[in-house]
């Protein structure tokens, strides 16, 4: 019945683990045909590989559902890959790491379970993407926003999951996490923090409970499937002034750089801008040709008095800087609905696909992309030093440098991006081999990747080597102790169970 076969597991094995699944799901939530498989394939790839592609999907719509299929996945020894929306197209999509995997396909698990208006948090599942969260926000009259990233479609709980960022102040979506509950590799329950205690009121107000804290474990990691969520989410202000900074030269990113950094250091710049050239922020609607002119993006939030101040402040620090010029637009933060602007929407929580649709213009529905996301600290040198780099080692393969930098207090996530023909097999493999190159170069700098495609886990595990892969040797000791049959996700962020780590 199914043709992609994990390694290990013969045919008959695979179909007696899928009639398991049938019982516990019903057929409906099976999924096995050839053209119901091939949405869930990397769509990013070129459209005739087939290195990461599942043997089937199921698509549990409760956490004793979701408990139900690792059992099952333990007594079959069938490896398991979960993901909440599989969206993500650059890093993957919803793709497995190992051939023939199981996808465990969270999307049926999409409630917003909770939301305290007083204490400004929601609780949600996995299925949950930022549109819903948005959604049920303005549905219950919540004056509250969400932090979201560019693309609107993904996961709460998966883009956190994943480290990823939004814009707003509490964009850094990791931080803003406040308990989770998570099926264990044995389909064990566990509740993290304050929710380890059964009638705690505090599980997504405070962050730590008693004794060790666990939740960092289940980030970027395949130690267990996380089935809720708490988030913390921004009170709306009074007022939200949209900004931005803009220049040409390349000479002027060091000392802008500096003091962006000092404004967020000091508190004027709360949020997380992003300083961007060739992806057209700050642009106006229709505007073309300032694809080559560098951006930033930055917003002010809170009473009308201090976000005047605020904005003095820093327009006066930005524009002592020869050749940046500043704008701004101000909205009134009850009322949102002149706020149509790409730029605009993401630093006040509105989803929206543009982005997207901006990526999609060199090749059509047929355009690729790879994101390439080494971190560095939040200096003028060093982000020039990245930058420069970056440049260097894209132009060895001719590929221009287009890149957003999302800026934080103390450090920069340098996303580049490039971009592809997923029906040409020459021009993808010529991306992919660029990246592996981007990859050991950026690393014999002293500079690694915050997250990676599924095609370079390994890679970039192995640039993270102090003390003989200390860190990896660790996250396999804690695998094997939590997952010895090895089920959960293998090779996940360059993490192997033993059953599989020889054949690495």
């Amino acid at each position: 019945m199914t043709t992609a076969l994990p390694p290990g597991v013969s045919a008959s094995e695979m179909d007696r683990a899928v009639e398991d699944f049938t019982a516990a799901l019903g057929p409906a939530a099976v999924l096995t045909s050839e053209e119901d498989l091939r949405e869930f394939r990397d769509p990013y790839a070129y459209v005739g590989w087939d290195e990461f592609i599942a043997s089937a999907v199921v698509v549990p719509d409760t956490v004793e559902a979701v408990q139900e299929v690792v059992r099952i996945a333990n007594r079959r020894r069938v490896p398991l890959w979960t993901f909440g929306q599989g969206r993500n197209n650059t890093y993957g999509g919803p793709a497995p790491r190992v051939r023939g995997s199981v996808l465990v396909n969270l999307r049926q698990m999409n409630r917003v379970l909770e939301v305290s208006e007083e204490l400004a948090y929601a609780l949600v599942e996995p299925g949950v993407r930022f549109f819903d969260l948005h959604d049920h926000l303005r549905a219950g009259g919540h004056r509250l926003w969400p932090s979201i990233p560019d693309i609107g479609w993904g996961s709460v709980v998966g883009n956190t999951l994943e480290y990823g960022r939004g814009y707003t102040p509490y964009g850094d979506h990791a931080a803003a996490v406040c308990g989770m509950e998570v099926v264990l590799p044995n389909g064990d329950l566990l509740r993290t923090g304050m929710g380890a205690m059964t009638r705690s009121g505090c599980w997504q107000a405070y962050r730590w409970g008693y004794g060790p804290s666990v939740d960092g474990l289940f980030m970027q990691s395949n130690f267990g499937i996380v089935t809720k969520m708490g988030v913390w989410l921004m009170p709306q202000p009074e007022v939200y002034l949209s900004c931005f900074a803009k220049f040409e030269d390349d000479a002027t990113v060091e000392p802008l750089v500096d003091a962006l950094r000092r404004l967020m250091l000091d508190g004027t710049i709360r949020n997380y801008p992003l300083l961007a050239q060739g992806v057209g922020v700050g642009e106006q609607e229709g505007e073309v040709g300032a694809d080559n002119r560098w951006a930033m993006r930055f917003a002010l939030y809170g009473p009308e008095e201090v976000v005047h101040a605020q904005y003095r402040v820093a327009e006066a620090a930005l524009t002592a800087i020869p050749g940046v010029e500043v704008e701004k637009r101000w909205y009134a933060g009850d009322d949102l609905g002149a706020v149509t602007m790409h730029d605009d929407k993401v630093q006040c929580g509105i989803p929206g696909m543009e982005l997207m649709d901006r990526f999609m213009e060199p090749y059509g529905e047929h355009t690729g992309h790879l994101d390439f996301s080494p971190v560095s600290q939040h200096t003028g040198r060093e982000v020039v030093k990245v930058i420069e780099l970056m440049r260097s080692l894209y132009g060895r393969h001719g590929i221009p440098y287009i890149a957003g930098l999302i800026m934080s207090p103390r450090s920069v996530l340098h996303i580049s991006t490039s971009f592809y023909d997923t029906t040409d097999e020459a021009q993808t493999s010529s991306a992919y081999d660029a990246y592996a190159e981007l990859v050991t170069g950026m690393a014999a700098e002293g500079y690694g990747l915050y997250r990676t495609n599924l095609r370079y886990m390994d890679l970039v595990a192995e640039q993270y080597d102090f003390n003989d892969h200390a860190l990896r040797r660790f996250n396999e000791t804690i695998k094997d102790a939590l997952d010895p049959n090895g089920v959960l996700s293998p090779g996940k962020q360059g993490i192997w169970p033993r059953s599989m780590r020889q054949a690495r």
